[in-house]
């Protein structure tokens, strides 16, 4: 809905996801971009006026000279007009003339990313020399049709009109000479606007972006959203398995409350202790939604930085994989000890970072789940066999449990992450000894997948 606002006019109108905001004179938005626009062809005009000057000192040298002056003279000028054009032509001149288009003249145009191509770098004298013509024309209007058509009004009132004014003017009487230097002066004034609209309708065609610099923006685009479902996951998979630890240990602790209330201090206790879990791990998350990926990755390689390059890819491919079996470890102790619980781990050889982080979030996925909708501690096994985590979860369910996990975004999520580091999964209703249950059946790859 249109919105008035005295003095000023406000129109708010959906654009693209976004308000547009046209506001009236008293705000001061279009004398300022005007005034701009009008910055800009003045920097064409002194550029236009610069050529101006050199082709004609130039020229008249040439024209006037002989033998091998003349020879030399023509040869510095092709000398400069290729000089010219190969600083024209290199890679900085497209970003400078794009972010000066978006300074002055208030187009919307992209960061440029190819700025290497002949096509790209092609744009740079294309777009000079628009912006020389025009200002050359702004220019002219202002130093010719502004001071004529004054000097035209003032000599119709003088007795030396006929001396000073044009041919063809100077017979004109002073009721046609007036009006007519006027509009010649007006000319000159009205002929800036529709330059600059002239000019920023140029820019988008000639500055905006190339093939390359879409390829490279919707490249930019899809990482984003990847890091976006990666952050969705992360959160999903830490959060969602404390909130699920949480209700777990409220509702044990809520039952034995009167009968036991030592079991309900530790289930307070434990509460209190994954929800602090909970709380650094989405601190963490969140940490490197601020910061992204590439600086958590590099923050974490940092410490483990040695002189030899092979010999500190093998210790933090060793580490990571401790690290991995310590985490995993503490996610399956209470099932039991490792390795005789009724979750054996088995990890020992290398593992790179992200192949143990992922098996992690699976593994943590499947215990949600068990606890979840599950009638009994999950069993099976997470182990490393011929360069792959073997994740093998199982356990009964109830006879009218859903044959389905609702909502399904845990399933779907471990899918994705298990196909960024080339891995699978098969999960689905199965007999868990003798009775109705769920397996998950994960592989990873221990190493990064090139």
């Amino acid at each position: 809905m249109p919105t008035l606002a005295s003095p000023a006019l406000v129109v708010l109108l959906p654009r693209s996801g976004e308000q547009v905001r046209a506001t009236g004179w008293e705000d001061g938005d279009m004398v300022t971009r005007w005034t701009k626009g009008l910055l800009h062809l003045l920097v064409g005009g002194a550029c236009a006026a610069l050529v101006a000057w050199l082709v004609f000192g130039f020229s008249q040298t040439v024209v006037h000279t002989s033998g091998p002056v003349q020879i030399t003279m023509a040869a510095l000028v092709l000398l400069t007009l290729a000089l010219v054009g190969w600083l024209l032509l290199t890679p900085p001149v497209r970003p400078a003339e794009v972010a000066l288009a978006r300074a002055l003249l208030d187009v919307e145009l992209p960061e440029p990313v190819d700025t290497t191509s002949w096509g790209a770098r092609g744009r740079g004298p294309v777009w000079a020399s628009a912006v020389i013509v025009l200002g050359g024309l702004s220019l002219l209007a202002l130093l010719w049709c502004l001071p004529q058509g004054l000097a035209m009004v003032v000599l119709a009132f003088s007795d030396d009109s006929a001396a000073l004014l044009p041919s063809g003017l100077d017979d004109l009487p002073p009721l046609v000479l007036v009006p007519l230097g006027l509009l010649v002066a007006a000319a000159g004034l009205l002929v800036q606007p529709l330059l600059v609209v002239l000019l920023r309708r140029l820019a988008r065609p000639m500055l905006g972006p190339t093939a390359q610099d879409r390829l490279a923006h919707a490249e930019h685009q899809r990482r984003e959203l990847l890091r976006a479902h990666e952050l969705a996951r992360e959160l999903h998979d830490s959060v969602g398995h404390a909130l699920t630890a949480i209700g777990v240990q409220a509702e044990a602790g809520a039952r034995v409350a009167g009968a036991d209330p030592g079991f309900a201090r530790e289930a307070l206790e434990q509460i209190s202790v994954t929800t602090r879990a909970a709380v650094a791990e989405l601190d963490e998350v969140l940490g490197t939604l601020r910061t992204g990926a590439e600086s958590r990755h590099a923050t974490r390689s940092a410490g483990v930085e040695s002189s030899s390059a092979g010999v500190d890819s093998r210790h933090a491919t060793r580490s990571a994989g401790v690290e991995s079996r310590h985490a995993l470890q503490a996610l399956l102790a209470p099932f039991g000890p490792a390795g005789s619980g009724t979750v054996r781990t088995d990890l020992d050889g290398e593992v790179a970072e992200q192949a143990g982080h992922t098996a992690y979030r699976v593994v943590q996925e499947a215990v949600s789940n068990a606890r979840r909708h599950g009638s009994a501690d999950p069993s099976g096994h997470v182990r490393l066999r011929d360069g792959w985590i073997e994740v093998l979860l199982e356990n009964p369910v109830p006879a009218d449990a859903p044959t389905t996990h609702s909502g399904g975004r845990g399933l779907v999520g471990m899918r994705e992450r298990l196909a960024l580091v080339g891995g699978s999964l098969d999960a689905g209703p199965a007999r868990v000894d003798g009775q109705d249950g769920w397996r998950l059946v994960a592989r990873i790859p221990a190493r990064e997948v090139s």
